[in-house]
């Protein structure tokens, strides 16, 4: 297994990188560390080819990197299996997209951005580039969130077909481990009865896979935010999931506004989605 960390650097995500350093060991997946980087402008009086800058400034941030996550490294840390990757290049989506599909990656973790941070990986478009294009699990963590031992996560669904193949490849990421599967929908009262269409997903899913590790529930609330956020409030799990279509998918219902202010406002773990097109 194959997980990829996308980092700044900065002192302010730390928290995040040992997060995906623990996760890395829980899962005993090997963790790609990628550091996407500017050139800085270059006096026009150098001596040195263009070549040579990069090739320096390479080096050099790839000692940046190597020092930022052992000096900050988890207990442990030398059980893992790290591979360190600096590189220059004007898009930070996009190089996040080729490392994941060239690598093969199970899983893309990103961090917040935050007022300390002059490029933030999870902001604006680069937000809307991953989670648009990315064929991986891409997993968000909030700035400060601090890691412990997976134990539970919920999904949140809205009934969807891909809903159970999404569910199913959890079930195989986590499969090693003991990990519940909260199951939840938000009933806001629009649509179908909401018991009676957990009821059919349910068995559905459960043709597919073990369920005894999977729960069902249906939360009635005026806004699937506010159900979800009541409903994670109870549970306390490490993770909430959602599937990420290119249409009404629960994420833009859940982030339509302004998705970093919704989910920091409304959700304080980590948040992991899976885009449609990785399960066809």
């Amino acid at each position: 297994m194959t997980i990829l960390y996308a980092t700044d650097c900065n002192e302010n995500s730390v928290s995040t990188l040992q997060y995906a350093q623990q996760l890395s060991l829980q899962l005993n997946a090997q963790l790609v560390l990628l550091y996407v980087y500017d050139i800085p402008p270059v006096a026009a009086r150098t001596i040195k080819t263009e070549e040579q800058i990069q090739r320096s400034l390479k080096t050099e941030k790839l000692q940046h990197l190597t020092s930022y996550y052992t000096e900050n490294g988890v207990q442990k840390m030398d059980e893992l299996k790290i591979h360190p990757r600096a590189e220059f290049a004007i898009s930070i989506p996009d190089t996040i997209l080729e490392y994941t599909a060239h690598l093969d990656c199970d899983l893309v973790i990103v961090g917040m951005k935050d007022e300390h941070t002059k490029r933030g990986l999870f902001s604006g478009n680069i937000a809307n580039r991953l989670l648009k294009h990315i064929n991986s699990k891409l997993l968000i963590v909030p700035n400060g969130f601090v890691f412990s031992t997976m134990t539970s996560l919920v999904y949140a669904t809205d009934f969807e077909e891909a809903d159970v193949q999404a569910i199913f490849q959890l079930g195989q990421l986590f499969k090693n481990m003991d990990v519940s599967i909260k199951i939840a929908h938000v009933d806001t009262g629009t649509n179908a009865n909401g018991e009676e269409q957990m009821e059919w997903f349910s068995k559905i899913l459960l043709e597919k896979m073990n369920g005894d590790y999977i729960s069902f529930h249906v939360i009635k609330a005026e806004r699937v935010p506010l159900g979800l956020r009541m409903f994670i409030g109870d549970e306390n799990p490490n993770m909430v999931v959602l599937l990420e279509r290119e249409e009404q998918s629960l994420f833009k219902k859940l982030f339509h506004k302004d998705l970093i202010k919704t989910m920091e406002s409304e959700i304080k773990i980590p948040i992991m989605s899976i885009n449609h097109k990785s399960i066809e």
